[in-house]
């Protein structure tokens, strides 16, 4: 396998994790802060043991990174660059939606 084999391996092994909605979410919560598991769980509206799984999936594939503060765990992004990416991806959907929407005005 080449190196840039491996880097799309990679992408597409990091974009799978991120295909479930509430990944998304939590990555969403995360982009403006480091939170516990209890404040991402709430933020997000999911059960605290789901977060926890979720959470250790993406820090599998280090999309985030923790810390021990005590008895709290601490989350973060592993880069920014994840946020951005997201935004990025919602903002071209946004654009499609957008275009749809007036090509069907434009039909009638």
């Amino acid at each position: 396998m080449t190196a840039d084999q491996l880097i799309f391996q990679l992408q597409a092994d990091m974009m799978g994790v991120l295909s479930n909605p509430k990944r998304l979410m939590i990555l969403k919560v995360l982009g403006t802060s480091e939170k516990t598991v209890g404040e991402i769980a709430a933020e997000v509206g999911i059960e605290l043991q789901n977060t926890s799984q979720h959470l250790r999936i993406m820090k599998a594939h280090s999309i985030v990174v923790s810390r021990r503060d005590g008895q709290a765990v601490y989350y973060k992004l592993a880069t920014p660059i994840f946020a951005e990416c997201c935004d990025l991806v919602r903002k071209a959907i946004m654009e499609s939606l957008e275009n749809t929407r007036k090509q069907l005005q434009s039909k009638r």
